[in-house]
């Protein structure tokens, strides 16, 4: 940061998902050092505690999956609407989008027409399925900042020149302190997901494959890091709860299961591998260097659309793709998907990386994963540097 004067923005930011929150959260804290900053539009409460006045919390807005967002189109239609209503009437500097691809991109045109610059933290994954968008980016985005390092090449090669990009490094490596990799004997971790859809799907089989592996060896101990936006979720609370649809599975388990409420990473780097739902937490697994066993089940509809539609054939994991890099068959950590997904499956899977010397493999390679993330400096910094310089230029 090299501002001296404080300048007066006013920012519309769409972070419609827990970690989107907690990324925009840290850039935009750090912006406000320089610069007196204004939030509206849609965030969390890490957003919300900055000053963002919400249009609607993030909570509402995560989905998974096409079924899962046919669900929610009447509800989408209208948010873009209130959001397009809303920039017009306050005409803000610019507009922050983190993810969520399906809704920003369509959110994009909007206030592109209204004059208003479109600035997208956290490209959309277009170098997997669906590149055809990037055009689309190229005509309707002032700035993309990518957190990936194989990302800007690639847009270097398949975007328009208009589209301009900006590698600023995955912000876990901000989150997540470069610590030692402590790992205990018989602990396992459990990561469903930080979404109430993931947990329907994964946390069953999670849970009795946990239940499996402990009457084999019960030495074995579970920990789950509830991931903060679902700690007062209803149905989260009830599926843990002594009288819920797995109390069997988790009575059996007794003091060997524990639910935390703890930053995931920190269970992560105290325990010998984990079960992960696939998404950002299979990084953070990665920068911490835990082995892992990567879990994923969508919508059949949803498969069967990605499967004959998308045709996409490389890893789900992102851990993989960073390590295997694009293009990729190999899978360093093993994934579980789809009809994949039942716990001899899981169990069998954590057996084998349990191996010592597959184990050891594994760990080894993953140990490098904080360096192929690294850009230079902080990610940010960089973030927040890369919109300072967009508002003070524009």
């Amino acid at each position: 940061m090299n501002s001296s004067v404080k300048i007066r923005k006013k920012i519309l930011v769409v972070a419609g998902e827990a970690s989107a929150d907690l990324h925009a959260a840290h850039v935009l804290q750090k912006l406000k050092e320089f610069v007196d900053v204004e939030l509206i539009g849609i965030g969390g409460d890490r957003l919300i505690a900055l000053g963002l006045k919400p249009l609607v919390h993030a909570k509402d807005m995560a989905v998974v999956g096409f079924t899962e967002a046919v669900k929610k189109i009447p509800q989408t239609l209208r948010l873009l609407s209130a959001l397009e209503e809303l920039a017009r009437k306050e005409k803000p500097d610019c507009v922050l989008c983190l993810d969520l691809p399906d809704f920003n991109l369509r959110l994009a045109p909007k206030i592109k027409r209204l004059g208003i610059p479109v600035i997208y933290y956290i490209s959309p994954q277009v170098w997997a399925w669906r590149s055809k968008r990037v055009h689309a980016m190229a005509e309707h985005l002032d700035l993309l900042l990518t957190i990936l390092p194989f990302e800007k090449p690639w847009y270097e090669k398949n975007a328009p020149q208009k589209l301009p990009v900006h590698y600023v490094g995955h912000p876990v490596l901000d989150e997540i302190p470069a610590l030692p990799y402590t790992p205990e004997e018989n602990v396992l971790a459990i990561l469903p997901g930080s979404r109430e859809s993931e947990w329907r799907k994964l946390f069953g089989p999670m849970i009795e494959a946990a239940a499996m592996f402990h009457r084999s060896d019960s030495r074995w101990k579970f920990v789950l890091p509830l991931a903060e936006p679902l700690r007062k979720n209803p149905y989260i609370l009830d599926l843990l709860s002594p009288t819920g649809e797995f109390a069997n599975e988790i009575q059996s388990l007794g003091s060997n299961f524990q639910v935390v409420e703890r930053p995931s990473h920190e269970i992560l780097r105290t325990s010998k591998a984990a079960w992960i739902a696939s998404g950002t937490a299979t990084l953070e697994a990665g920068v911490v260097g835990i082995p892992m066993v990567v879990i994923y089940k969508v919508s059949a509809v949803t498969a069967f659309l990605f499967r004959n539609f998308v045709r996409y054939d490389g890893p789900v994991a992102i851990v993989n793709l960073i390590h295997g890099g694009l293009g990729t068959k190999e899978r360093l950590v093993p994934e579980v998907l789809q009809d994949e997904v039942n716990p001899q499956e899981l169990c069998s899977k954590m057996r084998e990386i349990l191996q010592p010397t597959v184990w050891q493999h594994q760990k080894e390679r993953l140990s490098f994963t904080r360096g192929l993330l690294q850009g230079e400096g902080s990610p940010t910094v960089n973030a927040a540097n890369a919109i300072l310089k967009f508002l003070e230029n524009k």
